[in-house]
């Protein structure tokens, strides 16, 4: 019985050293740090946003991903001296994978112009901005923007928009889902179409593959002309590229011409008469000159 009881002791004492050697193998081989921050930087061709042709081009993506939606800041090159840091943030409300604790979302709510004064303030400080009353769209549909003057001599715009499909056209299967953009962009020596057309210019190259997530609402309906016998469709004006004059001929001056200076050939003395007869002032007579020769006629 001693033996058994001794026998059963060494077991448990070889399972428990077996289980140290293992957790200190474990320990050996060690686990990697997790970040708490909801941050990370992603690489520039995961951007949700895909800039219009000739820039302003993508330097940096910073993503941050919530309980309900992801949120990236596309950061822009920058020419301008306003402090600040141009760039696009882009927000896409959906079915996120979970990342995160359900506790932290993201507000979504409509646009005022209180919530947009603000956003201003902390991103253009210091530069006076006017909202513009004119209607602006691109073709995800209308934005608002505000234009402005910073100190250092640069122009700024700050745009908005919200994408999501009229309450009439979504349901509990369709329809759902928001993106959200803001343009925040400085350059010197430029104007306000410009900048404007980087924001119309803009393409969104990101979604979430779910049946239920369409922001963009129903395919707008085939016009009723198209393909119909006797119509004519053509092209409108701001599809049709327009084709830059061809610039004048410029008018070459003709150098001046060369002025050659030829060296006159010598000249020889010409003879002089002998016994000469001086005129007869009183009698006014000049008969005797016609009797002196003539002086040699002298070649060039």
């Amino acid at each position: 019985m001693t033996l058994a009881v001794a026998r059963t002791s060494f077991q448990w004492i070889g399972c428990a050293l077996a289980l140290v050697s293992l957790a200190a193998c474990g320990s050996i081989g060690g686990r990697p740090i997790e970040s708490g921050s909801i941050a990370t930087s992603v690489p520039i061709e995961k951007a949700y946003i895909d800039m219009p042709p000739g820039g302003p081009g993508v330097v940096g993506v910073i993503e941050r991903r919530f309980a309900n939606s992801t949120t990236q800041e596309i950061i822009l090159s920058n020419r301008s001296h306003t402090p600040g840091q141009n760039m696009v943030t882009a927000t896409l409300f959906g079915p996120v994978k979970s990342v995160t604790g359900p506790e932290n979302v993201q507000a979504n709510p409509a646009i005022s112009l209180s919530a947009i004064g603000a956003e201003m303030r902390q991103v253009l400080p210091g530069v006076p901005m006017r909202v513009s009353p004119y209607f602006a769209q691109s073709r995800y549909g209308s934005f608002g923007y505000a234009m402005g003057g910073s100190a250092q001599g640069d122009t700024c715009i700050y745009a908005w928009q919200r994408i999501r499909t009229p309450d009439l056209d979504s349901n509990f299967t369709i329809g759902q889902g928001t993106i959200t953009l803001r343009l925040r962009l400085c350059e010197p020596n430029t104007t306000e179409a410009s900048l404007l057309a980087v924001m119309t210019g803009m393409t969104i190259s990101s979604y979430f593959m779910a049946a239920n997530w369409n922001p963009y609402g129903g395919a707008p309906p085939i016009p009723a002309d198209l393909g119909k016998l006797g119509t004519t469709v053509l092209p409108t004006a701001q599809v049709t590229p327009q084709l830059a004059p061809e610039p004048a001929p410029v008018a070459v001056q003709a150098a001046p011409a060369r002025r050659v200076v030829r060296k006159a050939a010598p000249v020889e003395a010409a003879p002089v008469a002998a016994d000469v007869p001086a005129p007869d002032a009183a009698a006014g007579r000049f008969e005797d000159y016609a009797a002196v020769p003539p002086p040699p006629t002298l070649s060039p």
